[in-house]
């Protein structure tokens, strides 16, 4: 009886370490993927900032 429970206990581990480490892979992919599109959003908005300072310089200009 005790080896069953052993076995049993051992199998319940194995299986929580494996659940905790497909979740922690997951939440650790959505925060990558969540900073690659916060970058790209920054990156946009200073592209757009300098665009709009070159359309302004350039209407200054002429």
């Amino acid at each position: 009886m005790k080896n069953d429970s052993g076995a049993i206990f051992l199998i319940a581990i194995a299986l929580l370490f494996l659940v905790t480490t497909f979740l922690l892979a997951y939440c650790m992919s959505y925060e990558m993927q969540f900073q690659t599109y916060d970058g790209l959003e920054k990156l946009n908005v200073q592209a757009t900032i300098n665009l709009l300072g070159q359309i302004l310089s350039d209407s200054v200009e002429s």
